[in-house]
């Protein structure tokens, strides 16, 4: 049942950053910047979908102990921006007309990239402490009694 929910969240997550770069997208650059979305809009949206799964399937290798973390995040990140960049480059998200508009995109993927990855680091790391909290709670409660 966890990787249906994995798989849920994926494609929400997918549909959701689609939607909000294309919406500040629009915002700063016109209804120009939407013209390739528009022209393909399936192949665009199934590839911001594929995305959001990549990015948020591979997050089951955390559970894998025998790993250091560290592995264990190259991993993911190398499963997700190799996924992106692929789409990317296919459906023409980057520009590869100069090489340092394309280095610099990168760049910036890698960097978005890695901010969502430290939310979710830091929220869970907020969950973690909670749940300690309330087991020593619950231990403490029990023994008073």
């Amino acid at each position: 049942m966890h990787f249906f929910k994995n798989v849920a969240f994926g494609v929400s997550m997918g549909c959701t950053v689609f939607v909000l770069i294309n919406l500040f997208g629009s915002w700063i650059f016109g209804e120009i910047f939407l013209e390739a979305i528009t022209a393909d809009f399936t192949h665009q949206a199934l590839g911001s979908i594929i995305v959001g799964l990549a990015c948020v399937l591979p997050s089951l290798i955390y559970q894998v102990e025998r790993l250091t973390f560290l592995l264990q995040t190259a991993i993911h990140f190398a499963i997700s921006i190799g996924t992106f960049i692929v789409v990317a480059l296919s459906l023409k998200w980057l520009p590869t007309s100069s090489l340092a508009i394309t280095l610099l995109m990168l760049f910036f993927s890698v960097l978005l990239f890695t901010l969502i990855w430290l939310l979710f680091y830091l929220y869970n790391q907020s969950e973690v402490k909670k749940m300690n909290k309330k087991i020593d709670e619950l231990i403490n409660k029990n023994n008073i009694l």
